[in-house]
């Protein structure tokens, strides 16, 4: 497509009004929608000793953690069910998902399912801290093989939180920076042999790197990777860091730099770094989340949540089935909550703001509407909601 096509303009946006008002006729009613993007955690095993995080350190606690995950099979048979019919994205997070040894399968599993279930699948996502350079690259090559001919795209989301000694500090880890170099250098390979194939960087935002976010955007340009680079957020359930929010907490002037890099002309056409760049300089949120609509999380041990951010479950897929879980009180009583509470006023976290943007849809358009038709394309493509809108 050229870019700058009215055509597609006018229909993307014909696209979002209709989204636009689909979402505030359910929010009126505190109706679901069926999830279009789902945060699936198969692990919170993890082999980094981050600084923001938590989650390691209760790992290497409990001696039963392995046990209480979700199996392959369980997985597979969960997104199958009719709730995720109308499913565009499945993040598949953790913990570090390459410490299963059944992570091929389960995302060929998931793959299997598009000719009958997941019809709208476009992406599975993998986050990843890069420490197992061979499992990791022989995994992702299995997968893009696998995907050959399906329509799904395989993205994978390395964690890159500072140039080589920063790196290693944030993720507590000696050596870290150099496994991941060697992990980017491979998955860069295959993205030669496999074009569709997305990779990107995700940065912590912390007083100890705030200084290095610079250097890893233009890391980032150079090898034409995609970007989140965001403010740590401390959680009492995902994260388990709230212990830690005073020693790493962003000050004054660590939020001046930050804005001052936002401003940067290369962030200027990207959705998510509008929205935090305006909540930065006004302290207004200026869009609306779709939680608990279009959205939810669930964790390794199959507990969902509304979203990563909440603390209080709507049940365990374990225990209910997906459609008793999303029809839930709890669930309704959550829908009624979005936006309400304190932390969803001072919510900028990425994924919150990406699946909520073509479906909450008037935010986005905003956005677009001021990037004119000469540029949306680069948004509408780079940041991958064209598979929210052409389904």
């Amino acid at each position: 497509m050229k870019k700058g096509n009215p055509v597609k303009f006018y229909g993307t946006v014909a696209g979002l009004l209709g989204k636009a008002l689909r979402f505030r006729y359910a929010r009126l009613r505190a109706a679901p929608l069926k999830p279009e993007a789902v945060s699936l955690a198969v692990t919170n095993r993890c082999n980094s000793h981050c600084i923001m995080c938590n989650m390691w350190r209760i790992a290497r606690e409990k001696t039963d953690t392995k046990d209480l995950e979700l199996s392959g099979d369980e997985i597979i048979d969960l997104l199958s069910r009719p709730l995720f019919s109308k499913l565009v994205e499945l993040d598949l997070t953790g913990g570090e998902p390459h410490l299963r040894d059944d992570l091929v399968e389960i995302a060929l599993g998931i793959a299997s399912l598009k000719k009958s279930s997941l019809l709208h699948l476009r992406s599975i996502v993998i986050t990843s801290n890069g420490l197992l350079p061979a499992k990791i690259i022989s995994n992702s090559q299995k997968i893009l093989e696998g995907l050959r001919d399906t329509n799904i795209d395989l993205v994978t989301v390395a964690s890159i939180d500072g140039i080589g000694a920063t790196h290693d500090k944030v993720r507590g880890t000696k050596g870290a920076f150099k496994l991941a170099a060697i992990t980017m250098g491979g998955l860069l390979e295959l993205r030669e042999k496999y074009p569709g194939y997305f990779i990107g960087v995700k940065t912590t935002v912390l007083p100890e790197n705030i200084d290095s976010l610079d250097d890893i955007l233009e890391f980032a340009v150079k090898e034409h990777l995609f970007h989140i680079i965001s403010p740590v957020f401390f959680t009492e359930t995902r994260f388990r860091n709230t212990d830690r929010r005073e020693s790493l907490r962003l000050g004054p002037a660590d939020y001046e730099k930050l804005l001052n890099f936002y401003n940067r002309n290369e962030l200027k056409t990207n959705y998510f770094y509008s929205r935090i760049r305006s909540f930065l300089s006004t302290g207004q949120k200026c869009w609306s989340c779709t939680a608990a609509y279009n959205y939810m999380f669930i964790e390794f041990d199959g507990t969902a949540y509304p979203c990563e951010l909440l603390p209080e479950p709507i049940g365990n897929v374990k225990k209910q089935s997906p459609e008793d879980i999303w029809n839930s009180i709890q669930a309704h009583y959550w829908r009624t909550r979005i936006e309400k509470t304190e932390q969803c006023r001072n919510c900028i976290e990425p994924g919150a703001v990406r699946y909520s943007a073509c479906a909450e849809g008037l935010s986005y358009l905003k956005f677009l509407r001021k990037l004119g038709r000469n540029n949306f394309t680069e948004t509408l493509y780079g940041e991958g909601f064209i598979k929210y809108i052409d389904k």
